[in-house]
């Protein structure tokens, strides 16, 4: 190859890989974390709450060859999908999951929060049907309550939208992610509601 085309090849290659490296970091700017599939770390700071069941996800994926798997192929590959980031096929897949078993709460909300996720947090008017059918079933179901909170915010009520989740982070603020997600949303509902970030802070821990 003359020192011209190797030139040309070098380039293509950095071009693609400038490529790459500005989609990853796209990707790691706007993914976020869903709750559906998470295990949480720490036991729910209440008498009344009992830990989320996950929904399957990533490390559920070898069972699909599993012929007994059959009955949750579309959830395990919904939850594996939001786990990825890839939230539009999440979407798909539990929209079939949700049509296989139309009154598991867990997919119900699972598809809730693909919903949202898959526009960039805006709580659609589904995925609000889908919160509202768990929450009359189990008031205290946490993914439920914190995507009622944003679209509380979303809204117009900012002071109800951080009760829930002055709630939620007093409930199971010691779990990483939850902690993240809560901070992601609430200064924002306190900023709206005239509530300081000292009295914040203070909200949360009180009770913790």
């Amino acid at each position: 190859m003359n020192p011209a085309s190797l030139k040309r090849v070098w380039l293509k290659a950095a071009a693609l890989l400038i490529a790459v490296g500005l989609a990853s970091g796209v990707y790691l700017m706007s993914y976020v974390p869903p709750l559906t599939p998470h295990v949480l770390r720490t036991q729910p700071n209440s008498a009344v709450t009992a830990a989320p069941t996950p929904l399957p996800g990533l490390t559920a994926l070898p069972t699909l060859l599993d012929a007994n798997a059959a009955g949750r192929r579309w959830e395990i590959v919904g939850g594996s999908m939001l786990q990825l980031g890839l939230n539009g096929i999440g979407v798909s897949a539990l929209r079939q999951a949700v049509a296989n078993n139309p009154d598991n709460l867990l997919l119900r909300t699972a598809l809730g929060e693909a919903l949202v996720l898959e526009q960039h947090g805006q709580v659609t008017a589904e995925a609000k049907a889908y919160f509202d059918a768990t929450l009359a079933a189990d008031p205290n179901d946490l993914v439920a309550r914190f995507y009622m909170g944003l679209w509380l915010l979303q809204n117009g009520r900012p002071k109800p939208a951080l009760v829930k989740w002055v709630g939620l982070m007093r409930t199971v603020g010691n779990d990483t992610l939850w902690y993240n997600r809560l901070w992601d949303v609430m200064p924002a509902a306190a900023e709206e509601a005239d509530v300081s970030p000292l009295a914040l802070k203070a909200l949360c821990v009180a009770g913790m």
